[in-house]
């Protein structure tokens, strides 16, 4: 019964099968070409390269509509203290629907924060969908997008993609991407001038510490002075300057003890008298000599503070002393600057925990006369997610805080100072407006900008202009 059944379906099928080439070839003649690319008139498929070629690709998008004034050319702003100095009037308090929103735009995933240059903004972007390293320009007055600067690199989600925050000039904007791929353009064309690989340029095949981008991507965001790139690669040299006019390497620091990229970034200080880059790397903490004609000269170095990862930059304290952070509990430290009149040298004076005195996971405290401003860390004990201040001389003891009752996020979201007003933004993007009171601070307004996710990525104001970001999503507020 079972061989009748098969015999029936075979005759079937091959009586379908006849049928069906009947009906297909019976009105045409039966042709045979050999097949050749192209003819089906898809697009030529042109594999691609693994390696990287910086900034290849350009998009023209939009025409400047309008010049807004207002300047934050760099992480930090102005004076990478992160205090605006514009004097233009803001509101003290915001109406039920808070802040408006002038424009707003959707972002690749990341907590890469803006900058502000000639009624500008730039932003470092990546386009998930293209696998690419973007730079943006956008209209400050409008929001309107004027051009892209692009190239192809694989990224794997590394709990988000772009961190840093380019610097910015009349003449110059330079970025460093995700794996450390240097840019540095014309800011309003978007012209590219030159390219470094800082993986392929310095990193030390074979040795784990000669290895450039953290973990996390790289989070450094470069600095130009005197229009020179100043950017600390590690591996095989702890810093260099590069000219922005043509790219050349005008001088290397080297790197004896091998210290790595951090997430931090370098921030020029007076010790001594002395002008220098101060940098808290992997492994250790340095000054670079900023002047002069011993400039890129290792001024001292130490490595008796080398928390395994660190994001928010040093401040200076005055007094030839730093102030630097270590992530994930690791706490801060006091640096004393020695100098004996040929050489300079670095001791630790105090060091202490997360739990036991002032710490930032993320964010970069502020000093503004002799206090400090600080968001906790979740880790910090009684103090956790709270917004603190302590005295430069004492890192142990806050002289205030905004009590347990009032705690922002999870203590790792962005803020700054304009006047005597501070801004605050949590995690899911609720912006907190202060009034600073010398050593204390009073609320005047809070307003849900958007429902937020990871708010982490430092603001910048530009007049009466903030600019904010989520993980996903650039905004233009008028404060």
């Amino acid at each position: 019964m079972e061989k009748r059944n098969i015999i029936t379906i075979g005759l079937f099928a091959a009586g379908f099968a006849i049928l069906l080439g009947w009906y297909l070839l019976k009105d045409q003649p039966l042709n045979v070409y050999e097949r050749i690319p192209g003819m089906d008139n898809r697009p030529k498929m042109e594999p691609r390269s693994d390696s990287v070629i910086i900034g290849e690709n350009f998009d023209t998008l939009g025409i400047f509509d309008e010049m807004i004034p207002g300047d934050w050319p760099r992480f930090r702003g102005t004076d990478f203290d992160n205090i605006n100095k514009d004097t233009t009037p803001l509101l003290e308090k915001w109406d039920t629907s808070g802040p408006q929103i002038v424009w707003r735009t959707t972002l690749g995933e990341g907590y890469a924060g803006p900058v502000v240059h000639n009624g500008r903004v730039y932003l470092l972007d990546y386009n998930e969908r293209k696998k690419a390293d973007v730079l943006r320009c956008f209209s400050l007055a409008s929001g309107r997008e004027l051009w892209r600067r692009w190239y192809y690199v694989e990224l794997k989600r590394n709990h988000g993609y772009s961190r840093t925050i380019p610097a910015v000039t009349d003449k110059y904007i330079l970025t460093i991407g995700p794996r450390s791929h240097v840019m540095c353009l014309e800011p309003l064309s978007g012209n590219l001038l030159w390219t470094i690989d800082l993986e392929k340029e310095y990193g030390i095949p074979g040795k784990e510490k000669g290895r450039i981008t953290p973990d996390f991507y790289s989070g450094q965001c470069p600095i130009i002075d005197n229009d020179a790139a100043i950017i600390a690669p590690g591996g095989k040299a702890l810093m260099i300057g590069v000219s922005c006019s043509t790219g050349k390497v005008l001088w290397k620091t080297p790197n004896p003890d091998t210290l790595r990229m951090s997430h931090g970034s370098i921030i020029p200080m007076v010790i001594h008298g002395k002008r220098m880059y101060v940098y808290n790397a992997v492994g250790g903490v340095c000054g670079v000599s900023a002047e002069g004609s011993d400039i890129g000269k290792l001024m001292w170095q130490t490595t008796e503070w080398s928390p395994a990862t660190t994001a928010a930059s040093p401040i200076f304290l005055g007094n030839n002393e730093i102030a630097v952070f270590g992530s994930y509990g690791a706490g801060g430290a006091r640096i004393k600057i020695n100098y004996n009149g040929s050489e300079y040298s670095a001791a630790i004076v105090e060091q202490h925990k997360a739990t036991n005195g002032i710490a930032s996971d993320q964010q970069t405290p502020i000093l503004t006369g002799d206090y400090i401003w600080c968001l906790m860390p979740e880790n910090s004990g009684q103090l956790k997610k709270q917004l603190v201040c302590y005295h430069k001389s004492d890192l142990l003891k806050p002289v205030w805080s905004s009590g347990k009752e009032n705690r922002y996020g999870r203590g790792l979201g962005p803020y700054l100072i304009s006047g005597d007003k501070m801004y605050l933004l949590d995690d899911d993007a609720m912006l907190y407006l202060f009034r600073i009171q010398d050593k204390s601070i009073t609320l005047l307004d809070s307003h849900k900008i958007i429902n937020g996710i990871e708010a982490w990525a430092p603001m910048a104001i530009a007049g009466h202009y903030l600019i904010i970001r989520d993980a996903r999503n650039l905004l233009c507020l008028d404060i």
